[in-house]
Formats: C-alpha cells, sequence, structure tokens
C-alpha cells in the first residue's frame, strides 16, 4: 500500500508539471497571436500615413502609448484619421490596445478635411504590458525625438515610429516581446520632383 502511494504521488507530480508547461507555452502562444495581430495593422497603418496638406503634417500628435495621424486608407473623402493608444482595463492591471478611425467628412479637399464623425474601432488589443514605452519616434537621420510630440516642425520631422509591444497574458505568464521599427513613406513623396 505504501509503495502504491509513492507511485500514485510520482505520477500526480509529473502530470502537474506537464500541465504548467502546457499552460505555460499556451500562454506563450496566445500572447505571441496576440502582438502579431496588433504589430500587423498598425505597422501597416503607419505605412499609409500622408499630410493632410503641403503645409500639414501626417502626424496629430505623438507619445509613447498614444498616437494620431493621418492614413491614406482608400477613402474616397480623404485620409482617415486614426488614434492608436492604451487604455487600463476597470479593476485590473492589464492594458488594452485600441486603434479608433474617423473617416473625413464628404467634400473635403487638401488642407480643408473636417473629421466630425464618430469614430470606429479597427484594432483591441488586450494583455499589453507597459512597463516600456510602445511607441519610439526618430528623424530622418534616425535619432530618437523626445515625446510628447506636439509642435509642427517636430510632427513634419518623423520620419519612422519604432513598436515595441510587450504582451503578458496572465500577472505571471512571461513577457512576448514584438518589437519593428516602420519607416513612413509618404514622408518621402514630392510629387515636385
Amino acid at each position: 500500500m505504501s509503495l502504491l502511494s509513492v507511485v500514485v504521488a510520482a505520477a500526480f507530480k509529473v502530470v502537474s508539471s506537464m500541465q504548467r508547461e502546457a499552460q505555460i507555452t499556451t500562454n506563450r502562444f496566445t500572447a505571441e497571436g496576440e502582438a502579431q495581430t496588433i504589430a500587423d495593422r498598425i505597422t501597416k497603418d503607419l505605412r499609409a500615413a500622408v499630410t493632410t496638406s503641403a503645409t500639414g503634417a501626417a502626424f496629430v500628435s505623438a507619445d509613447v502609448s498614444d498616437v494620431t495621424f493621418y492614413a491614406n486608407l482608400a477613402d474616397p473623402n480623404g485620409p482617415t484619421k486614426l488614434h492608436a493608444y492604451l487604455t487600463l482595463q476597470p479593476a485590473t492591471n492589464v492594458y488594452l490596445f485600441h486603434e479608433d478611425a474617423t473617416p473625413p467628412d464628404p467634400g473635403g479637399s487638401p488642407g480643408n478635411y473636417t473629421y466630425t464623425g464618430a469614430a470606429s474601432t479597427r484594432i483591441d488589443g488586450q494583455f499589453l504590458d507597459t512597463s516600456q514605452p510602445m511607441f519610439t519616434y526618430f528623424d530622418a537621420d534616425g535619432n530618437p525625438i523626445p515625446t510628447p510630440i506636439t509642435t509642427l516642425p517636430a510632427l513634419r520631422s518623423i520620419d519612422s515610429v519604432g513598436i515595441n509591444l510587450r504582451v503578458r497574458v496572465t500577472p505571471n505568464a512571461p513577457v512576448v516581446v514584438f518589437q519593428t521599427q516602420v519607416h513612413v513613406r509618404n514622408v518621402d513623396y514630392n510629387p515636385n520632383t
């Protein structure tokens, strides 16, 4: 009887360990999938960033966890205004990632676009760890631009955006890190050359 209890205890320990490892693997894959989904959308949208006039900037404001910019998303009325930001989920320490889109009002033209309609949600991501900045901004020489960025000359100087996604499914799960840098291609476009 005592021998049987030793064998059962050992088997229980092995099964328990395997269940823990399986949960860790599941959490890691969930975090990787979440990071990839968020990164795919925000990088695609940043590559489509455009200025709304010859004297304007593609970016309205830029900070470490909040950026507002205009993107050419094939709306016939003009560029769409996008707002990507983090919010704290109530009663938790979990941050959610959102990207809201506001279409331009009909009848606008370069320099005269208006955005009075309601924003719609394009991305809802979850499990974000905010222990490090999510967005970093660089000029054409690769130098980081101090945040928050609010002045027109500084906003016009944004040439690329570094994205640092840190995703953690549970408080005790390991952090999955996804990093990339997106060149804002349309800042190089000059129709007069």
